[in-house]
């Protein structure tokens, strides 16, 4: 038995922080990561990779149609995976160095193997042979086992045409169509991936409508431009058999409820994902996970048992990076007292990582509506931003809703270049409580996106003034 102050079970953004913020209070502290790696599915299998694989898609999409006048570039009709996952893999690297430089820093200790309750304040490390290497003993013990995608029974994943979000950065070989079961954040990021690396990419959605926690508008604006991808889209319906189909290069076809017949050479089945809480001996100490695995904890997230903490895609939404590695630090700073800000989940900016990008932050039209609060809309056009027209960037809007009375900012809604760093303006407009004249006042560097705030803001005055919108005056608000 070794003791501990901390015992964290999971590796991810969410135990990580955690750890380190433990550290750095002065306690000793264990890590329990079952992978050969730090940095969970944020570094090695989610977030980083396929955020660049976007980036190495937008990339090769630009060059094929964006072609600059007289500036010629030739690009290879074919691309590999390992040319595609090259940049990836030294991304991945490089965050793995600046963890492991952090764990190390702070002198935790990382034990490789399954972590398992045998008591409340006692874990079991079992090895690869599931055997039990040793055994910790911790004051303090933080759940950060994070997430996995759902694997229905009767699909078969074979990593070679059937592949879920984690498989899929690891294609054999580049297919040339797909069908993306599945139109989550996740689904719609891939199928508008492999759209712009030229794959023929069919988009099945389970509900009517695309995506409809966001603003519709911007919603309908995105569903346009995946068409203009190439994406075709089949709603309301799912999957009812997937067969794979052989010969000399495998196909699947996937037959819908609805009676629809798709074929192509891969299938990327996308449709939620689990908390990783199998295994974890929690019945040994009565947490009980719900029926997708996911860990229920009170506001400064606990379990059943005070000392025993959980964070991070474990214990469900919002499950963002961002969000798990502040629930690692908040966990430890209530478990040991130590001062420091309150984690405010009221108004989380969000990014859905498309091509293009949609940000948002606020509420939503359709939010006003239900509310009866009565609002004006501005909008800034990429196309009218001198920004937008250097960089090629000419399709999408800024879009940000006011209370048509006082004209404080309710919601930020954007699609386009670089709308995921855009959206922290607007977020910090919300949180200073900040009205149209604020941010049309508010003087911006000349010329970048950031100037379509003000240009929003000043339709949203002329809107109110003069009940522009739609007059032509919405063109020019200057």
């Amino acid at each position: 038995m070794i003791s501990f102050d901390v015992v964290v079970l999971g590796a991810g953004p969410g135990g990580e922080r955690a750890a380190i913020q433990a550290a750095r209070a002065g306690k000793r502290v264990a890590l329990i990561e079952r992978e050969h790696v730090v940095g969970g599915m944020r570094v090695n299998w989610g977030t980083i990779p396929s955020k660049t694989l976007r980036e190495s898609a937008a990339f090769v999409y630009g060059l094929r149609h964006n072609r600059l006048d007289a500036i010629k570039v030739d690009i290879s009709d074919t691309i590999t995976i390992p040319e595609l996952m090259y940049r990836e893999q030294r991304v991945v690297q490089r965050e793995l160095e600046l963890i492991n430089r952090s764990l190390n820093r702070y002198a935790i200790e990382i034990f490789r193997g399954e972590g398992r309750f045998l008591d409340a304040h006692t874990i079991a490390v079992h090895g690869i042979d599931g055997q039990v290497r040793l055994r910790l003993s911790g004051e303090v013990i933080v759940i950060s086992t994070g997430s996995s995608p759902n694997r229905p029974a009767d699909i078969h994943f074979d990593n070679d045409t059937v592949f879920d979000s984690t498989s899929v950065l690891r294609l054999p070989r580049m297919p040339r169509s797909m069908v993306v079961l599945g139109a989550g954040v996740i689904g719609v990021e891939y199928a508008s991936i492999f759209a712009a690396l030229g794959l023929s990419v069919t988009l099945v959605d389970t509900r009517e409508h695309l995506l409809p926690f966001i603003d519709r508008e911007i919603a309908d604006l995105l569903r346009r431009e995946l068409r203009r991808l190439g994406v075709a889209f089949i709603a309301n319906d799912r999957y009812a058999k997937v067969d794979r189909l052989e010969g000399s290069t495998p196909m699947i076809r996937v037959t819908t409820h609805s009676g629809n017949t798709l074929e192509a050479d891969v299938l990327l089945y996308c449709v939620g994902r689990d908390g990783n809480t199998r295994g974890l001996g929690l019945e040994a100490i009565g947490i009980l996970p719900d029926a997708r695995g996911l860990l229920q904890v009170n506001e400064h997230f606990q379990t059943a048992h005070p000392h025993v903490y959980a964070v991070g895609d474990v214990i469900g939404y919002p499950a963002l990076a961002s969000t798990s590695m502040e629930q690692g630090r908040q966990a430890i700073r209530h478990a040991y007292g130590i001062p420091g800000p309150k984690l405010r989940t009221e108004r989380l900016p969000f990014a859905i990582y498309a091509i293009p990008e949609v940000s948002y932050v606020g509420e939503t039209e359709e939010m006003l509506k239900e509310k009866g609060v009565s609002y004006i809309v501005g909008r800034g056009q990429y196309a009218m931003n001198p920004k937008g027209q250097i960089a090629g960037a000419t399709g999408g809007i800024l879009k940000m809703l006011f209370e048509r009375d006082t004209l404080m900012l309710r919601g930020v809604h954007i699609i386009g270049h670089s709308a995921s760093e855009l959206i922290h303006t607007g977020q910090a407009f919300l949180d200073a409580v900040a009205d149209a004249s604020h941010i049309a006042e508010t003087l911006y560097n000349y010329p970048t996106f950031s100037d379509m705030y003000r240009h929003a803001a000043l339709v949203a005055l002329l809107e109110r003034e003069h009940g522009a919108a739609g007059t032509g005056m919405e063109a020019d608000p200057d």
